[in-house]
C-alpha cells in the first residue's frame, strides 16, 4: 500500500494504491481518499478498510487471517480469480482434460508420497476399468473416488471423515479403514541411510482415548472458522495430522481435507506433497515446534507456483 498524490490545476488530491504481482502483469486498485493529506493513523485506518473491502468484493465473504496478512490473502484471490477466467476460457473437452490430469497427478503423488507400489498405468486404467481391476488399480481407483467426493459439497463431519478414510483404505483391512485408532501410534522421520536410521519425531500423537474428543474440537473448529481458504487448508492439515486419528492413511486423509477446503472456497486442487522432500520438512518442523508457520508458508509458496503453471500454459 502506497499513498500517491495527484497535482490536478495545482491542488493536491490523494489516493491510496495497492498492488499485486502475478505472473507476468501486476493488478493495482487505487481509491481516493479526498484533499487533506492523511495522518499515519488515519492512512492505517483507511489501508485496513481498502483491504477488507477488496477481499469482501474478490470472494464474496469477509475473511481473517493468522499467520498471513490481508495482503496475502488479497493475492491469493486473485490467483484464484485468474485460474477460474483462464480455465473457464477453456473448451469442455480441453476442462475435462484438465480436471482428469490434475485427479491423475494428485492421485499418484499422494499415494506414492507414501510409498504406496503404484506407477501411471495403474492410476490410468483405474480412471478406464470398471472391472477386473487389479489390486493396485483399486489402491488407484479408491482414490479417485475420494477426489471426486470432496469436490461435491459435504459438511465435514466425523461420518464424512471416516466415510473418506473407509474410501481410500478399503483394500488395506489391517488397517482398519473407516475406524479411529485403538491404541498408540508414533512418528518417525526416515534416516539417509535406510529405516535402521529412522528417529522418532519429537512430537508423538495424543493417546487414542483421546481422539474422539481431540476430533471433536477441530470439526467444530473447522465448521466454524471464517479464515482465508488457503490458510484454512494448511491449517486443517497441519491439525488433523497432530490428531493422527487413524492407524494409518492420516496424511492421504489430510490432503484430501486440504483440498476440499479449497474446493469450497473456489480454489483448484493443490498438490501440496508434489515436492515431497519439501513437504515432509515443512510439515515435521511444524509438528516438532508446535508452530504451523513453516507448513502454512509452504502451502502458499506451492499453491502460488502450481497456479502460476497453469496460467503460463
Amino acid at each position: 500500500m502506497s499513498l500517491v498524490i495527484k497535482e490536478i490545476k495545482g491542488r493536491d488530491y490523494y489516493y491510496s494504491f495497492l498492488s499485486y504481482r502475478l505472473v507476468k502483469k501486476t493488478k493495482s486498485f487505487s481509491r481516493y481518499i479526498g484533499l487533506k493529506k492523511p495522518t499515519e493513523k488515519e492512512l492505517r485506518a483507511i489501508e485496513d478498510k481498502f483491504r477488507t473491502e477488496l477481499i469482501q468484493k474478490l470472494s464474496g465473504k469477509t475473511y481473517s487471517c493468522l499467520l498471513v496478512d490481508n495482503d496475502e490473502v488479497i493475492k491469493s484471490l486473485l490467483f484464484s480469480v485468474a485460474f477460474d477466467k483462464k480455465y473457464q476460457k477453456l473448451t469442455s473437452l480441453r476442462r475435462r482434460k484438465y480436471d482428469i490430469d490434475s485427479m491423475v497427478r494428485f492421485t499418484l503423488t499422494t499415494l506414492t508420497t507414501e510409498e504406496v507400489d503404484v506407477d501411471l498405468s495403474d492410476v490410468t486404467n483405474a480412471l478406464i476399468k470398471a472391472s477386473r481391476l487389479t489390486l493396485r488399480e483399486r489402491i488407484s481407483k479408491n482414490m479417485l473416488s475420494a477426489i471426486e467426493s470432496i469436490k461435491r459439497p459435504h459438511k465435514l463431519d466425523k461420518r464424512y471423515l471416516l466415510e473418506l478414510h473407509n474410501t481410500i483404505m478399503a483394500t488395506f483391512e489391517v488397517k482398519n479403514p473407516g475406524k479411529l485408532r485403538e491404541r498408540q501410534v508414533y512418528l518417525y522421520r526416515k534416516g539417509s541411510l535406510g529405516s535402521s536410521n529412522d528417529r522418532e519425531l519429537r512430537y508423538r500423537p495424543p493417546a487414542h482415548n483421546k481422539i474422539v474428543k481431540l476430533l471433536g474440537e477441530f470439526l467444530q473448529w473447522y465448521n466454524k472458522t471464517d479464515l482465508n481458504p488457503v490458510e484454512k487448508a494448511a491449517f486443517a492439515h497441519y491439525r488433523l495430522y497432530k490428531i493422527h486419528p487413524f492407524l494409518d492413511g492420516n496424511k492421504r486423509v489430510c490432503r484430501l481435507i486440504f483440498n476440499k477446503t479449497l474446493f469450497d472456497g473456489k480454489f483448484p486442487l493443490i498438490n501440496v506433497s508434489v515436492n515431497k522432500d519439501a513437504y515432509f520438512e515443512a510439515l515435521i518442523k511444524s509438528v516438532e515446534t508446535g508452530n504451523p508457520k513453516e507448513f502454512v508458508e509452504f502451502v502458499f509458496k506451492q499453491y502460488y507456483q502450481q497456479v502460476k503453471i497453469f496460467l503460463m500454459s
